[in-house]
Order: C-alpha cells, then sequence, then structure tokens
C-alpha cells in the first residue's frame, strides 16, 4: 500500500495535473526519467557517427581503422542506448501500477466509507468505467508518457543546439514549423475538448445500459422484452459513435495540420540547402548532415502527440474520479467509549434519502430494542422499515435525531467498531467471486477451519459444502451465481453468525426461499438470533408471531407498538395486516390442495 495521500484527490486539468498522480513513486519516476534522458542522448551517437563517417570519406582523409572504431563506436552505443531505455520503461511500469494500485484501493476505500445509497443508486457501469477504464488509462501516462516526455525534451534540445552550431540558417528551417504545428494542435485540442463530458456520459451510459442488458438477460427472455432492451443499448451506442464523430470533426482538421507541418521541413530544407551549397555557403558534409539529421530532428515530436491525443480523456477521466472522491464520507465525529450493552434505539429519528429538503422517508421514530429480545418491524411496503435497518447499519446518517446501540451514537463509532457489534443479513444476498471459505471470512478474517464449519453448521449449509468437490475452496461465481438462492442465504447466515455480532439485523431473510430451504433457513436464523439483540423486517408474519415487540411502520411513522397478541386486539392496522396474511395463506393452500388432487 502506497503511504502517500491518494494523487486523485489533487487533480487538476492538463499535463502538470496528471504529473501529480506520480508523486508515491516519484523516486522511480525520476529514475526513469533519467535513464530515458541518458537514452535520448546516447540515440544521438549514430548520427554523429554517420556525419563524421562522411565527413572522412569527403574529405579523402578516412583510414580503414578510423572507420571500424566508428562503427564499433556506433554499434556498442546502439547496445548500451537500448539497454538503458528497456530499464527506463520497466522502472516507469513498475512505478505506474504501483500508483493505479494505490488510486484504486484508495477509490474503493472511499467507497466504503461513503453512505451506501450514494453507491447503489449509481449504475455499476459507471462505477465500472472509473475504477477500471478511467484509472487503467493513467498507465499510458505514466508507464510511457513520462518516458516518452523526457527523451523527446531531451532530443528537442540538444537536436536543434547541434544544428544551430553547424549552420543556424538551416537549423531554422529543420525546426521553424514547430511552432505553428504546436499551435495548430492546440487548437484541435482545445475544439475537441468541448465535446469531451459528452463523450464520458456517452461511454459510461453504453457501458451501463450493455451491462444491464447481459445481466438481466433472463428477465428480458422470460417476458419477451427483449427488442425493447436492446434498442435501448442500440440507442446509447448511437448516442456513443454520434459524440465519437463529433469529437473527430472537430479534432481532424487542424490535427492533420499538425502532422502536414511536422513534415513541411522538408520542403524548407532540401531547396534552402541546395542553394546554399551552390553558392558556396554550406559545405558537402553539412549538406549530407542536415538531409540525415535535419529530415527526422522532427521525429519525437511525434511520441508527444500520443499523450496530447489522450490528455483531454486522462483529465476528463480524473475529474470523474474525483466525483467519486467528492462524495462526503460518514465521518466518526467522536472517540467515543463504546456500546455498553447490545440495545438499539432510535431517539426522535427523521431521515430522507434526498437531504434536509427532500421528502421524509421516516418522522419522528423512537423506539428502544432491548438486549436479548427480537424486535420486529411490519408494515405496508414503502413504510420504512428497511430504511431502520439501513440506518441502525450506518449506511446513511440520520438528519434529525440520533441511532444507538448499546447507548452510543453510531455516529460516534468506528466502522469496525459498528461491525463487531451489528451483523446484517439482507433479503439480497451478496457473495464475492470467490472461495466459500473466503465469503465466510468476511465475517471473522481470522477464523479457523473448524469455526468455518461450526458457522456453516449452524447455518444448515455445511452438508451442501462438502457435497462439492472442492468443498468450503468452492468459488461461488460472480455474485454467486453458482449456488441456489437457498445456498446462498444460508452461506450468507453462516457468515453472520461466524461475526458473532450482539445485535443483528434481518430484512426478509427467507424471501427468496422455497419451503424445503425456508425451514432449514428459519432453524439457521433460530441459533444464530439465541442470546442476540435481532431487529426483524419481515412481510410473512406467522415469522414475528412470537417476537418480544412489534413495531407497525406506516408512512415513515411507528403507528403501533405490543406483541401478537396485544396488536390484534387493537383492531387497528396490524390487525388488518394479519387478516390479509391469513387469507392469502388459506387462498395459497386451498389452490396448492386442489392442484394435488386434479
Amino acid at each position: 500500500m502506497i503511504d502517500e495521500p491518494n494523487p486523485a484527490v489533487t487533480m487538476t486539468s492538463g499535463v502538470r495535473g496528471l504529473i501529480r498522480f506520480a508523486r508515491p513513486a516519484r523516486t522511480r519516476f525520476l529514475i526513469a526519467g533519467a535513464l530515458s534522458a541518458v537514452s535520448a542522448l546516447l540515440s544521438l551517437v549514430p548520427f554523429w557517427v554517420i556525419y563524421r563517417t562522411i565527413e572522412e570519406l569527403v574529405t579523402g582523409s578516412a583510414t580503414r581503422s578510423q572507420l571500424w572504431t566508428l562503427a564499433g563506436i556506433g554499434f556498442v552505443v546502439i547496445i548500451v542506448r537500448f539497454v538503458v531505455f528497456g530499464v527506463s520503461i520497466a522502472v516507469s511500469h513498475v512505478a505506474s501500477y504501483e500508483v493505479l494500485y494505490g488510486i484504486r484501493l484508495g477509490l474503493a476505500e472511499h467507497l466504503a466509507r461513503v453512505p451506501l445509497g450514494r453507491v447503489t443508486r449509481r449504475r455499476s457501469g459507471e462505477i465500472k468505467k472509473v475504477m477500471g477504464d478511467d484509472v487503467e488509462r493513467l498507465e499510458l501516462f505514466l508507464a510511457h508518457g513520462i518516458p516518452d516526455v523526457v527523451a523527446a525534451v531531451v532530443t528537442l534540445t540538444a537536436v536543434p543546439i547541434w544544428m544551430f552550431t553547424v549552420d543556424w540558417r538551416m537549423a531554422i528551417a529543420a525546426v521553424g514549423v514547430v511552432v505553428p504545428a504546436f499551435i495548430a494542435m492546440s487548437v484541435a485540442m482545445q475544439r475537441s475538448m468541448r465535446n469531451m463530458n459528452d463523450y464520458h456520459s456517452s461511454l459510461s451510459a453504453m457501458n451501463a445500459s450493455v451491462i444491464e442488458l447481459v445481466r438481466g438477460m433472463p428477465v428480458v427472455k422470460v417476458f419477451n422484452r427483449g427488442s425493447d432492451r436492446v434498442r435501448d443499448a442500440e440507442r446509447a451506442v448511437d448516442d456513443y459513435v454520434d459524440t465519437v464523430k463529433r469529437y473527430s470533426a472537430d479534432f481532424l482538421p487542424l490535427g492533420t495540420a499538425f502532422f502536414v507541418l511536422l513534415g513541411a521541413n522538408v520542403a524548407l530544407i532540401v531547396p534552402l540547402g541546395v542553394w546554399l551549397n551552390e553558392s558556396g555557403s554550406l559545405s558537402d558534409v553539412d549538406l549530407l548532415f542536415f538531409f540525415v539529421v535535419g529530415l527526422g530532428a522532427l521525429l519525437p515530436v511525434i511520441s508527444l502527440l500520443q499523450l496530447f491525443a489522450n490528455l483531454n480523456h486522462l483529465t476528463s477521466g480524473g475529474n470523474l474520479v474525483n466525483e467519486i472522491l467528492a462524495i462526503p464520507v460518514l465521518d466518526v465525529r467522536t472517540a467515543g467509549s463504546g456500546p455498553a450493552d447490545s440495545s438499539v434505539e432510535f431517539d426522535d429519528v427523521t431521515f430522507s434519502y434526498d437531504g434536509p429538503d427532500g421528502r421524509a422517508v421516516l418522522s419522528d421514530v423512537s423506539f428502544l430494542a432491548e438486549p436479548g429480545q427480537i424486535t420486529a418491524l411490519v408494515g405496508p411496503s414503502g413504510a420504512g422499515k428497511s430504511t431502520v435497518a439501513a440506518l441502525v447499519a450506518r449506511f446513511w446518517d440520520v438528519e434529525h435525531g440520533a441511532v444507538r446501540v448499546g447507548g452510543a451514537d453510531v455516529r460516534d463509532m468506528t466502522p469496525d467498531d459498528l461491525a463487531r457489534h451489528v451483523a446484517v443479513v439482507l433479503q439480497d444476498t451478496f457473495l464475492f467471486d470467490d472461495t466459500i471459505a473466503a465469503n465466510l471470512r468476511i465475517g471473522k478474517p481470522d477464523a479457523s477451519s473448524d469455526e468455518l464449519v461450526a458457522a456453516a453448521s449452524a447455518a444448515q449449509a455445511h452438508d451442501f459444502i462438502i457435497g462439492f468437490p472442492d468443498g468450503y475452496e468452492t468459488v461461488v461465481g460472480e455474485r454467486g451465481t453458482s449456488l441456489s438462492g437457498g445456498e446462498r442465504q444460508r452461506v450468507t447466515l453462516a457468515r453472520a453468525i461466524l461475526a458473532d455480532a450482539p445485535v443483528i439485523l434481518l430484512d426478509e431473510a427467507t424471501s427468496f426461499a422455497d419451503p424445503e430451504n425456508e425451514v432449514l433457513i428459519q432453524d439457521a436464523i433460530g441459533r444464530l438470533v439465541h442470546g442476540k439483540t435481532v431487529i426483524m423486517i419481515a412481510h410473512r408474519l406467522s415469522t414475528v408471531m412470537h417476537a418480544d415487540q412489534i413495531l407497525v411502520i406506516d408512512g415513515g411513522r411507528v403507528v403501533e407498538r405490543g406483541t401478537h397478541t396485544e396488536l390484534l386486539s387493537h383492531e387497528a392496522l396490524y390487525a388488518h395486516l394479519w387478516g390479509d396474511y391469513t387469507s392469502s395463506e388459506s387462498v395459497a393452500l386451498g389452490d396448492a390442495v386442489r392442484g394435488g388432487l386434479s
């Protein structure tokens, strides 16, 4: 890990801003630049050898030994030059990958500390583009751009000086086109920059649309909506193509002029050189020198073209990196003393996903979940039940009031401390594309193999895990797709059991389970919550009948509270929900019986 601050935080536009990325590994980049400068100077030696050889031959003073000596010098220098150049590139690549590692790690750590919804509201293609494509482009500048720029600057400094020492008139003819060429390139880049924001937006939209099409293909096929989703993807691709066309149309005219001007010095060197030679003011040797060196003097400028061609992409991509890094993190206000017990308290909590000016999802919510008891949250869809769990886990911060665990405000607890005290089991189970053992150890990184087996056994997962050829080393695939829904939920429960947190948040943990798996998962939940403080969100009211406390939430407010029996006696919202639930269960049972008899 790089100890320096994440360089992306200080990113500004232009080359100066890009060079700031190199700061964490500046020593290596300085070494790479120095070696590149030496390589550039050594690349001029063969031209000097040719110049001296021509001079010796023209003057007739060359001897066989002198020619062999010059040839030997050229041969040795060429080998040394490529060795030095290779070492320079190797050092710059090591340094650049060190920097990219630091940037990606910094982005991941930052995303882990921002409100969860700020991340989940972004389309996955956008995050992928920033962390993958935009960061990866920096490798082109860091690993290649810095050595190439140093070599080009050294060459473009040394060669003109050398030419001016031979003949100042011919030197001006050779390099005089550089200034108008770069003016043309600068204007071309400025014109094309107008489309850069549209370019990145359309590219992100295209990535996101294609990814969603691929991931949602089962749903698309089931509902026969393939043509609609494909058209959406086609429109995103067409928008991207149109943006690239506008970008190219703005760049090409003056960009082409750049290349034309760089090659135009031949139109000046040849006639001027011949005229000066015929007039007797330029020797044959010097004329040949400018034909050899002068015509190739501007080749290093081409090395800079790649940098200029990608500069807009790099700086605009860096701005997107900054956009993510600018998301406010959930800072810890103070170093509190930590929770005194496993109670969970909501104290007059008001919250909106859109900030203080948005629609309140929760309003003036207050309750206390006692240690060792089960508190169930029920209510209509969209009432705010899952938001309660999200605030306990501090996926978001409240606008008003406080959420406390063991008497400690969650805003005063470090992320590690909160994770040790609160375990979350969501209805949308997520497993990383890794082994089952690695996914389990997210709950306890230093867990032994015996602890893994014990947790998996408690979650009713051990038997199916050892049924795989690789057992606990089985790779589950992206999002755990190689496992069934019930298997994923049991692995998730095993992970929570392994964490052994005193507070458990259960958000519809059995929602996607079939009847057989539901029995196993309910048994696993029973083992998980034993002796814990549990906040359970459920739509199947049969699962909360025996809760110590049931909170009925409607419109973001707690409208009823009590036990199952007490709430039924009130004949209010809970009683109506229970009536609807039991009626639907009876209908479902009758349908199942009739289906079995038919």
